[in-house]
């Protein structure tokens, strides 16, 4: 897979152009600061400063964060009502929903299955916090239809749309789903984690959905990439207040657990991170040498990262 297939060039400058535009306006009065988001640890210092936003690094686990942050409220506000958010739900996703679901969902719904069969997961229903438009339940049911599927999703427009699709929705950010406590064998959310306001809270909250012994999988990014550390603050990822939070490993596997896991493993399963660089323009030697090397070296590498969890595109599998 290239990155070039999920986020089309001119299309996702674009909607950069208008995050940029977006966070450069933010009104930061009301910003909060924070100690770690992974360990809670006060030991951070100032690690980028992007359109107006500064990031943190955590000396005790290595979490890269947005510090001082977003209230809760004001990111709400922010992706009901800014022109980068509403061009990536409006325009940007619906350009690109069938790639993605070609290959991004239909891919990752293979590989949860098979690792819910490796793991030999008794499950009998399944819910998708952030659900979006419905696509990967969509994907999952198709491998799997006797299983029950269920969403938590906040927006309204998405909401209808997998009604609309035949699934049971929550209407809630997870945060507020209590009703829906203690229901699920399985729980997953995509792309998401590195949006919310409190990581710990968010995970907390999934947690809760789940029966005992119950898991989950959440899929997000990681500050320990090779992209990221890579392009640093030059690196498309870095995109406040979009993107807030980039646990490392080790904060990840403290995250989970200060939220109640009882086990917790992180995969880093990301097949872009080389192309992401070589399409960023910003080449270093290495890189440079390394393609030169023709593309089964280039993918060679990719998988090393994989291998060795040195991918920005973490999967946390973890067990209540």
């Amino acid at each position: 897979m290239k990155e070039s297939e999920i986020r089309p060039r001119k299309l996702f400058e674009k909607y950069l152009n208008l995050a940029k535009k977006d966070a450069e306006s933010f009104d930061n009065s009301n910003f909060e600061t924070i100690n770690c988001v992974s360990c809670e640890s006060a030991l951070v210092k100032l690690k980028y400063k992007k359109d107006g936003f500064k990031y943190s690094i955590c000396e005790s686990c290595g979490t890269l964060f947005c510090n001082p942050r977003p209230s809760l409220k004001t990111l709400n506000s922010f992706y009901k009502n800014s022109s980068s958010a509403k061009f990536w739900f409006e325009e940007f996703l619906p350009k690109v929903e069938e790639n993605r679901r070609e290959k991004i969902f239909k891919k990752k719904a293979i590989q949860l299955f098979n690792l819910i069969s490796e793991k030999k997961i008794p499950i009998s229903n399944l819910c998708d916090v952030g659900a979006g438009s419905g696509v990967f339940l969509e994907e999952l049911q198709k491998i799997k239809e006797d299983i029950s599927y269920f969403a938590i999703e906040p927006g309204e427009l998405s909401s209808s749309i997998i009604t609309d699709k035949g699934f049971s929705v929550l209407q809630k950010s997870v945060e507020y789903s209590e009703e829906w406590n203690n229901k699920f064998d399985f729980v997953v959310s995509l792309e998401v984690l590195e949006h919310v306001n409190k990581p710990v809270d968010f995970v907390k909250s999934i947690n809760n959905l789940l029966k005992k012994d119950g898991y989950c999988l959440i899929t997000t990014l990681g500050y320990e990439g090779f992209d990221i550390l890579t392009l640093g603050e030059n690196s498309n990822s870095i995109s406040p207040p979009h993107h807030l939070n980039f646990p490392s490993l080790k904060g990840f596997e403290l995250l989970f657990k200060r939220a109640g896991f009882s086990e917790v493993d992180v995969l880093t399963p990301g097949v872009l991170d080389v192309d992401i660089v070589l399409n960023s323009g910003r080449i270093t030697e290495f890189i440079k040498v390394l393609k030169s090397r023709g593309d089964s070296v280039v993918r060679e590498f990719q998988e090393f990262l994989i291998k060795n969890r040195l991918s920005s595109h973490v999967w946390v599998f973890a067990k209540k």
